[in-house]
């Protein structure tokens, strides 16, 4: 072989180990978890040595971080019995919503009607909202997709997935781990971050009490998580 049909075999070589680690780069990032991953509780271990975690409640009259201390009397599942509400569940938006090329999920409480998580603008981009009395299809294109979140996959840890999730209106804010620091110490917040993986991890507990649907307005073919 000469030197000229080894360089164009090199060269050739290399871009197709190039193409292929594009093309898994861009399959990872599509992000479409298996359906029984998208319903539960939405929390993370705020020091998992003393088993603290904090779990996403979206029942408040502010959406917030809930604390708990995990003990055989305080379980994620007996948590979710004394609390369904937050037992949280995403959902396809409409065909016809601009979430949908971005990838985008609505997200809730699972037994509540009409209340949809967005993020705001006004004082700063990163507050968290409900918005209340909307139904699926006017959530599907709410306030130009302020109630759409890309849920990322970013890794496993002993079995579980662990999540970051992104708002598609403002792309780079994430779900924090971190209240904000004048509206409030416990606020779900979403902050910047420049990719996935530096972004906080949440993990999705689903839990084995059964928590009714409660958006009578939410089209079957566009449920996630469900059985």
């Amino acid at each position: 072989m000469t030197m000229k049909n080894r360089n164009s075999t090199f060269v050739l070589l290399v871009t197709a180990l190039l193409l292929f680690a594009t093309a898994t780069g861009c399959e990872k990032d599509d992000n479409k978890p298996a359906s029984d991953k998208l319903e539960g509780l939405f929390y993370y271990y705020s020091d998992e040595a003393n088993m603290q975690i904090r779990v996403i409640d979206l029942n408040a009259v502010s959406p917030f971080r809930r604390s708990y201390t995990l003990s055989e009397e305080v379980t994620l599942d007996l948590i979710a019995q004394d609390r369904e509400e937050l037992v949280i569940k995403a959902y396809r938006p409409a065909t016809t919503s601009p979430m949908v090329s971005k990838k985008g999920m609505l997200i809730k409480s699972k037994n509540a009607n009409g209340e949809w998580l967005f993020i705001g603008n006004n004082p700063w981009i990163g507050l968290t909202g409900i918005a209340d009395g909307e139904t699926w299809s006017e959530a599907s294109e709410y306030a130009e997709g302020a109630t759409g979140f890309r849920i990322h996959e970013k890794d496993v840890v002993n079995g579980e997935t662990i999540y970051a999730i992104e708002s598609t209106k403002y792309p780079g804010w994430y779900f924090s781990h971190n209240g904000h620091p004048i509206q409030g110490a416990n606020l779900l917040c979403l902050e910047e971050f420049p990719d996935v993986d530096k972004a906080p991890g949440f993990r999705i507990y689903k839990p084995d009490v059964q928590v009714l649907e409660g958006d009578p307005s939410v089209p079957k073919i566009f449920e996630i998580g469900g059985d």
